[in-house]
């Protein structure tokens, strides 16, 4: 029905996978690095799968969308949306910078706030009363099954082809979380080929997995965290007995980014920091020498987190 959304797949997926040492040294962390996708991004894959499951559930190829994000799902699915003629709407949280609301709505797409100190679960209502206001097809990303699904099949997929390229076998798969359907998606794709292979859930120390604390606009490590209230991501619950939740602060993840630029040159986002922290606490601490894992990198990070950081893009 959209031959212009099946277009966009070619630009999707195959990003390199790269080698860096452990944090203490003793063993390599191979770095997913996710930039290399359209939108420079891990969610370029989670807007394609999102926006071909619309299509099939609406029936439509013109589609009336609304979303939630904090940023990277929000840049892709505007972008996408810009190119494929679909009216998108999307609801970013209070606290989100004037320039993510800027670049969103030169795409073309709507943009609304959620209300202060509702935090990531606010901008999730809001966009749940406008699917209903405005007669649009919730995306809902937290509930989607079609990323998992998308990670395992690409994602997952090329880690596996490049790891068997390389000789390697993973001890661990370290991601950090926002939805949990990258992590997911990906530990199901390698655990088919490596059963041991530890599945690391990176979530920010300031905003745990089922937190029971309301929601904060607290700075974390960008496009991660636990909803607040005790709520816990619906597409890890089934799976929760198969994963580590480990917890990084945004403080040891901004060291850990500049650590990756100024000894390996490679920028790369809080988030990508915090899971190469996560994979080298199992390969540094391991009886095993010189052990292996991967890390996800969602992105190299935005201009507001390295400017946190202090050392600019």
């Amino acid at each position: 029905m959209v031959p212009e959304l099946a277009a966009l797949r070619a630009t999707i997926g195959d990003t390199p996978l790269v080698q860096v040492p452990s944090r203490e040294g003793r063993g390599n962390i191979w770095l997913k690095l996710e930039s290399g996708n359209a939108t420079e991004s891990v969610k370029a894959r989670t807007a394609y799968a999102l926006l071909c499951a619309a299509v099939v559930r609406t029936g439509s190829p013109q589609l009336r969308l609304v979303e939630y994000s904090s940023g990277s799902l929000a840049f892709a699915l505007a972008e996408f949306s810009a190119a494929l003629g679909f009216d998108l709407h999307v609801v970013v949280p209070h606290h989100a910078p004037e320039s993510m609301c800027t670049r969103l709505s030169r795409t073309g797409a709507l943009v609304s706030r959620a209300e202060q100190g509702t935090g990531f679960l606010g901008a999730m209502d809001r966009a749940a009363q406008l699917a209903a206001e405005e007669n649009r097809h919730f995306l809902l990303q937290h509930c989607a099954v079609e990323t998992v699904a998308m990670h395992r099949e690409t994602t997952g997929a090329e880690v596996v082809r490049q790891l068997k390229a390389a000789g390697q076998e993973p001890m661990a798969l370290a991601a950090s979380v926002g939805t949990g359907g990258t992590v997911l998606g990906m530990a199901l794709a390698l655990r088919q080929i490596w059963p041991e292979c530890a599945a690391l859930a990176v979530f920010p120390q300031e905003g745990p997995y089922g937190d029971p604390l309301p929601p904060t606009s607290a700075p974390r490590m960008k496009g991660t965290g636990g909803l607040g209230h005790g709520l816990r991501q619906p597409l890890l619950v089934p799976y929760e007995r198969g994963f580590r939740f480990e917890r990084v602060s945004l403080s040891r993840a901004q060291q850990a980014m500049v650590t990756l630029r100024s000894e390996h040159g490679l920028a790369v986002s809080s988030s990508g920091a915090g899971a190469w922290l996560a994979a080298s606490e199992v390969v540094d601490t391991a009886a095993r020498p010189r052990g292996t894992a991967v890390a996800v990198v969602a992105s190299r990070g935005t201009t507001e987190e390295w400017a946190d950081v202090g050392t600019g893009k």
